[in-house]
């Protein structure tokens, strides 16, 4: 391999290994850069990256003037199973019988909220994405 192919190779191999360090470091952040510079998310329940029983609850706190609603795995939850703490901000789901999940299941569980701010005249049609995941154990 002549000098130059060899330079070539390596540069490509180099520019690949930062694109995946980037990508990686990204999916363990846990919000999008929009509501992580909004500061609307106080907590994530439970935690990125926690292990939890199959029975955890799952949801979000959020700043003041903040709503939203919850999606585990792709599955929206409906309004009526979701505990809202309207004086907090915080939206929560806990799984059990005859409801839209009956119980988390074992291995990596992926949640979405979907979180907007009714005083600012937005719907959930405005919407920003915060992810994030844990372990069910």
């Amino acid at each position: 391999m002549t000098d130059g192919r060899r330079k070539l190779v390596v540069g490509v191999v180099l520019v690949a290994a930062l694109s995946a360090f980037v990508y990686a470091f990204s999916l363990g952040r846990g919000t999008t850069d929009e509501v992580a510079t909004t500061g609307a998310v106080e907590q994530l329940v439970p935690p990125q990256g926690a292990q939890v029983l199959r029975q955890s609850e799952i949801g979000i706190d959020l700043a003041p003037e903040w709503t939203g609603v919850l999606q585990i795995n792709g599955i929206e939850i409906p309004e009526d199973q979701l505990r809202r703490v309207p004086a907090q901000n915080q939206v929560f789901f806990t799984p059990g019988p005859g409801r839209e999940i009956e119980e988390l299941p074992p291995g990596r569980v992926d949640v979405t909220a979907l979180i907007w701010r009714p005083v600012a005249d937005e719907t959930r049609e405005d919407a920003d994405t915060v992810r994030w995941t844990f372990q069910v154990a």
